[in-house]
């Protein structure tokens, strides 16, 4: 018997639907094409391609290519409308209009907006050339908590949030990056922050400016709510939690417009959007001052970076969510994510000569002895811009972190695809200063073999003639941040990806 149902779970529940016979009302009855089986049941969904029926035995997924289907609950397969519903947090309301539109001008599909209540979109996509419906995009606002859990419940088939789940089933991946920032008043005199003082402050250590180098007055402490996912991701981080006296907010604009009233307000917001307050600098005991701009972002150098991850269901997914998912992984989406505030996943490219204040801090503070390393790196890098590609790791482990998974995947991808072509690309491995010297070169070097490695391990269709992949090790030559904290030691810990063409007198090698 020619049977199109492939899954052996839904096979072996239709051989005992054969074996049964079971009589009630039900929404449907779907019959294979033979007319030997026979199924009732309460239809669940459809997607263009499965059914999903509720019975007796259990949720039960049927190919729709292979029955017929009778009865009130059958649906219209002609002019079948697809229904996505997708759970994001309040922080991404500018993100979710920029990458619908991009996705339907890309597919060739007309939009319209409609507001499905207070915290709920949705987009209409048309055929431009017919003009018919072919599919509702239901965005529901909420905490990124939430929308995980609609995922898991079926209630929606992607959700972005900014958090990271490895043990949820189904798929993730990066799609932007944001960071948390912390915001004053613009009538604030103080500058800068150390991530000390900044944990401190937000765990309600410290109440006063004056403890912190600035006025004699109380901080006022403002926040989101508990369940707000960049809240909880820079807790994570920075391994506080925020005093249970702060003022909080169900949204980012609340919170800003809050803070930019009050001239001793305290704030974490979104690097995307500082309304009229006004960002602190991140500084360390060593001089360190970090700022959360594009390139600090994209690199990973800026210490309260928070991915947005896009998460899919476990269970096979319709064909328009296929496509939607598809499409946010290309050049276009991250067009679209830069143009709405977000940091995009795009490698941007920074020469030698424009990392000044890089060079010179590490000048500066380096020890006598570590200055043979600075200069041997400063010699060994000449004419080689920096990718903004940077790899790190989970703490205490040598698992590449989240944006380093999915920037592994980019770059292999590029690779492959010949953006690299007559380069050659370096692996270049740094350590913290703890420890000795000999030892930090040692795991530097090991860590950037352990990325190259994997790059090529992701990349099979690579042309080995086509480029070169080698790597080098330098230490604690260049940091980052100050190691005066596990939060710098851990961004110090890095491979970056350096480049510059390839030599026309040798073969390539190293690959």
């Amino acid at each position: 018997m020619d049977f199109p149902w492939h899954r052996a779970a839904t096979l072996a529940a239709l051989f005992l639907l054969a074996m049964v016979s079971w009589v009630g009302a039900q929404d449907v009855t779907l019959t294979s094409r033979d007319g030997l089986i026979t199924l009732q049941g309460s239809l669940q969904s459809y997607d263009g391609e499965l059914f999903r029926v509720e019975t007796k035995y259990g949720l039960l997924t049927l190919d729709g290519h292979g029955v017929r289907c009778v009865g009130p609950g059958c649906p219209d397969l002609t002019d079948y409308v697809a229904e996505v519903g997708i759970a994001a947090p309040l922080t991404t309301a500018g993100l979710i209009p920029a990458l619908i539109d991009g996705f339907a001008a890309a597919e060739g599909y007309l939009v319209r907006r409609e507001m499905a209540g207070d915290l709920a979109v949705r987009y209409v996509l048309r055929d431009q050339s017919s003009g018919q419906e072919v599919a509702r995009l239901n965005v529901t606002l909420a905490n990124s908590d939430q929308g995980l859990a609609d995922l898991q419940s079926g209630k929606a088939d992607l959700a972005l949030s900014l958090q990271s789940l490895p043990g949820l089933p189904g798929t993730a991946q990066v799609l932007a990056l944001d960071a948390a920032v912390p915001v004053v008043s613009r009538s604030n005199p103080l500058q800068a922050i150390s991530i000390a003082d900044l944990q401190a402050a937000l765990s309600g250590k410290v109440t006063s400016w004056r403890e912190i180098g600035g006025s004699d007055a109380p901080i006022v402490l403002h926040a989101l709510e508990s369940s707000a996912g960049l809240l909880q991701a820079a807790e994570a981080k920075l391994a506080v939690k925020t005093a249970a006296s702060a003022h909080r907010h169900g949204g980012l604009e609340a919170l800003v417009d809050a803070v930019a009233r009050d001239p001793w307000a305290l704030g974490l917001a979104s690097a995307s959007d500082l309304g009229n307050a006004r960002a602190l600098t991140l500084t360390g005991e060593c001089g360190f001052r970090i700022t959360a701009d594009r390139a600090g972002i994209r690199s990973g150098d800026y210490p309260l970076v928070v991915p947005l991850y896009l998460y899919g269901s476990d269970q096979r997914q319709a064909p328009l969510v296929r496509e939607l998912s598809a499409w946010l992984t290309t050049p276009q989406a991250q067009a679209a994510v830069a143009a709405s505030g977000f940091v995009d996943l795009r490698a941007g490219r920074v020469d030698l000569a424009q990392q000044g204040e890089r060079l010179a801090h590490a000048i500066s503070t380096a020890p006598v002895d570590g200055l043979p390393a600075l200069q041997a790196m400063v010699a060994g890098l000449a004419g080689s811009v920096r990718l903004s590609t940077t790899f790190r790791f989970e703490a205490g482990s040598r698992t590449l972190d989240a944006p380093s998974r999915s920037a592994l995947a980019t770059l292999a991808r590029d690779l492959e695809a010949g953006v690299h072509d007559k380069e050659l690309l370096t692996f270049v491995g740094f350590s913290d200063g703890r420890g000795e010297r000999s030892a930090n070169l040692r795991l530097s070097q090991q860590r950037a073999e352990a990325v190259r490695q994997a790059v090529l391990g992701n990349a099979p269709l690579l042309d080995a003639k086509r480029v070169t992949l080698q790597v080098a090790a330098y230490g604690d030559a260049l940091p980052v941040a100050c190691d005066d904290s596990e939060i710098g030691a851990g961004l110090n810990r890095r491979v970056e990806v350096w480049l510059r063409p390839q030599p026309t007198d040798s073969p390539p090698s190293g690959n």
